[in-house]
């Protein structure tokens, strides 16, 4: 839960309904309060950023205690700033949107609290304590420049950083500033770092570290410039439209398009404020919830939520405001129809549907259970390790072309989802080259696999063995034994994989249908991972055997 501070006035004001509603409304809203010290603490769940400051928690209870429903697109509240942004794509921080909200009026000292606070939850939730997204907020009066760029600059260059009273080096802000010491490695590569500036002037911004003194936003402030920067592009343009569309709650207040001409690509006007639009089976609902709901009862509680939405033949066609990116399938819809409702409404007291609504096991998780104890009984250990792994040994594997690589991986070794789960096997048979043989290890796990511009997720199961004479035959009785365990018939066909050993290598199948690979390791991969003994492996995708097993329950072929 993340725990913000507001002033209880600040609620009162801008809900329009006193304070104990407000809580009432929240606590329905999955939000927790305590007074204290003339402030409400509320905790709130990370997922719902839209509520992180007064006016999207009063965009939300007004909707809950059906004073304002649904959600009108702000077309007649947009319009253009002017502004163009020039983004030069800095490597390690690449992307950057802007937007202006003219006649916020920062009228008090506790909105302008609030709007800090907002920008710091923010930055700790979605944008992962400034390493994926970090925001800027600009009094726009004090810009003297309609052409705005991003790009790197040397750390000779200067400004004067936010709270400070003299001009300071990029290098000496990032030493000696409480911000700079705290987040000025993140972007920092080869004596430049990424600035937000006006064209061939000041610094406005130097993301994600500080803001300039130039541009301070203060009571008074009337019109604001936002810049967001991150490294992924999604994240960046979901956290401005999280911003201005909470700032445009605001009486009197309009939103200002910037345009954003990045290096490469298409220019970009933001902020975008896309809506998205789904189709919720009135069935599905009252199966899920074990409720008699009505169409009109569904579509009224996701008005309540803020929702735009209207009855269409058994449906409700939904149209999800921008803000609420946490809303991502049907389910969550559900979940906002119950907490319109009311978790204590006799309307989600049991009925006839609750029969159908008994939760069960996935298939996929049953045939992993049924899986490992296969493996157990077959005198195979298990092991786990992470869906991260190092791309240099992918690389030995020749396993790269297949591989998903992270732009900006924490760890050096851990720059990429593996493809397959054999790489690890073999870093673990290296551990164990000391213990008793056979040493028999398996694994089941998900993997990632590059699939033309798709990634594509599979469950996956490995089994090695290592001993001081081990071949093929060995670990194909291992393999055909596993899948015989579910009444289907095992087969290999020739393979020629680069990692395993010619001739004493193939497809592994079931049913005639393919579903992995086995063989024994070829040498030089043995000896590249310093694994002195012969090792022989198999692996299998779960998903195709799943698909086998259940076309050979329906006498299909898979």
């Amino acid at each position: 839960m993340v725990t913000l501070r507001f002033r209880p006035e600040r609620l009162v004001e801008t809900t329009g309904l006193d304070l104990d509603i407000v809580e009432e409304a929240l606590f329905r809203l999955k939000c927790e309060t305590e007074l204290n010290d003339n402030y409400l603490s509320v905790e709130i769940n990370p997922d719902r950023p839209d509520m992180f400051i007064s006016e999207g928690i009063a965009r939300a209870v007004r909707g809950i205690e059906s004073i304002e429903l649904g959600w009108t697109p702000l077309d007649g509240k947009l319009r253009d700033s002017g502004l163009e942004l020039v983004n030069e794509m800095p490597e390690t921080r690449p992307y950057i949107a802007a937007a202006v909200v003219y006649n916020v009026n920062v009228d008090s000292e506790s909105f302008l609290e609030e709007l800090v606070q907002f920008q710091e939850k923010l930055h700790d939730t979605v944008g992962r304590r400034r390493r994926k997204v970090a925001i800027g907020f600009h009094d726009l009066a004090k810009v003297k420049s309609k052409r705005l760029r991003y790009s790197m600059i040397p750390l000779k260059s200067s400004m004067v950083p936010l709270g400070g009273s003299e001009t300071m080096s990029i290098a000496e802000v990032l030493r000696s500033t409480e911000q700079g010491v705290k987040y000025g490695n993140i972007s920092l590569a080869e004596g430049l770092h990424p600035a937000f500036t006006e064209d061939g002037g000041a610094v406005l911004s130097l993301p994600p570290v500080i803001n300039s003194e130039l541009t301070r936003v203060e009571v008074g402030t009337r019109d604001l410039l936002i810049d967001v920067t991150g490294t992924d592009l999604a994240s960046v343009l979901k956290v401005l439209d999280i911003i201005t569309l909470n700032l445009a709650e605001r009486r009197g207040t309009y939103i200002g398009f910037v345009r954003v001409v990045p290096r490469t690509g298409e220019p970009l006007h933001t902020p975008v404020l896309k809506s998205r639009e789904l189709s919720l089976d009135i069935n599905y609902v009252n199966r899920v919830l074990g409720t008699d709901l009505t169409v009109d009862e569904v579509t009224l509680s996701l008005l309540k939520m803020r929702h735009s939405a209207s009855p269409e033949n058994g449906h409700v066609k939904v149209t999800i405001p921008p803000f609420r990116y946490d809303i991502i399938s049907e389910i969550d819809l559900v979940e906002d129809i119950a907490m319109a409702l009311g978790y204590d409404s006799p309307k989600l007291l049991p009925s006839k549907y609750m029969n159908d609504a008994r939760g069960s096991l996935l298939d996929h998780t049953l045939l992993s259970r049924a899986a490992r104890d296969i493996m157990a009984g077959l005198g195979f250990t298990e092991v786990m390790s992470y869906i991260l792994t190092s791309s240099s040994l992918l690389r030995l594997f020749d396993m790269i072309s297949d591989t998903v690589e992270l732009k900006n991986p924490v760890q050096e070794e851990l720059d990429a989802l593996r493809p397959s789960l054999v790489p690890q096997l073999l870093q673990l048979m290296f551990f164990n080259v000391s213990k008793t043989k056979p040493v028999n290890i398996f694994e089941i796990g998900k993997t990632v696999k590059k699939i033309g511009s798709e990634a594509v997720e599979d469950l996956k199961l490995a089994a090695a063995t290592m001993d001081d004479s081990v071949s093929y035959e060995d670990i194909q009785a291992v393999a055909y034994a596993f899948i015989r365990s579910f009444g289907l018939k095992p087969s290999a066909k020739p393979l020629t994989a680069s990692w395993l050993l010619a001739g004493r290598s193939a497809s592994l199948l079931a049913n005639g249908h393919e579903i992995g690979v086995i063989g024994e390791i070829n040498p030089v991969i043995l000896d590249k991972l310093n694994v002195t003994y012969p090792v022989a492996v198999f692996e299998l995708s779960l998903t195709e055997l799943l698909k086998v097993i259940r076309a050979g329950a329906a006498g299909q072929k898979p």
